[in-house]
């Protein structure tokens, strides 16, 4: 997970969410609660938050992400317009802008309808993931504070330390520390230089690694947290960094 900005309301939401939450909040008038609305009335009622703009700016701001696990829709199902506050406990939200995110079906389903206004789960729109979470192996982890108890949430609702996710996670740490193994040799390589020739073409061979790499932790690569973290507590990575950056 990692922080995201939202993007501009867009204007079907700001032309449209007073009369639709109107038509909704009657119906909820008429049958006593949200729930008791007839499946195929709800419906009708409620679609229009998935609307074209509605997701197309939504996936925009994460790049085609899910905002919790950072999957892609091929890896976790279609992305899905999803309610951090549940519509179903807080009907009065359901078209307002600031409680959409893009959700891959997965943690949708996992997350259900957590009562995230009882129990908070971190919303990377608001808070800075990083601030919560740290990676040991393939695992997500809580950071060790305050905010411990909402980040151990955060990993148990949206189901962020399963297979779907440690298999995927795998697959890119095998590429990491196969990096860092070749990374090392060419360091090696390179303070083993007779000639400043072969010093220049061993640095340019540091520098192309470095910046094949950095693509996985780009924000809009898939699981580019995960990648981002491996690299930040890589000292081969670091050295070959700060080695290209003096000369």
């Amino acid at each position: 997970m990692i922080k995201i900005l939202r993007e501009v309301e867009p204007q079907f939401l700001k032309d449209n969410k007073v009369q639709l939450w109107d038509d909704l909040s009657q119906a909820i008038s008429q049958y006593g609660t949200y729930a008791k609305i007839p499946d195929d009335r709800k419906e009708k009622l409620i679609h229009k938050y998935r609307h074209k703009d509605v997701k197309d700016a939504l996936i925009k701001s994460t790049e085609g992400k899910c905002a919790f696990c950072e999957c892609i829709p091929s890896e976790g199902g279609n992305i899905e317009v999803e309610h951090f506050r549940p519509k179903s406990l807080y009907p009065s939200e359901t078209f307002e802008w600031e409680n959409l995110l893009p959700a891959c079906r997965r943690c949708n389903s996992a997350k259900d309808d957590h009562d995230t206004g009882l129990n908070p789960i971190v919303n990377p729109y608001n808070e800075d993931p990083s601030d919560f979470f740290y990676y040991e192996g393939l695992n997500l982890k809580g950071r060790q504070g305050p905010l411990n108890d909402v980040a151990e949430l955060t990993i148990q609702v949206c189901g962020l330390n399963t297979l779907r996710l440690w298999e995927p996670r795998s697959k890119i740490f095998i590429s990491l520390h196969d990096f860092e193994a070749s990374l090392k040799t060419s360091l090696e390589n390179y303070e083993e230089a007779k000639t400043p020739i072969k010093k220049r073409n061993r640095l340019m061979s540091i520098r192309e690694a470095i910046d094949r790499i950095e693509m996985l932790a780009r924000r809009s690569e898939k699981y580019s947290g995960f990648c981002s973290h491996y690299l930040n507590k890589s000292s081969i990575y670091a050295e070959a960094k700060e080695l290209v950056s003096k000369i």
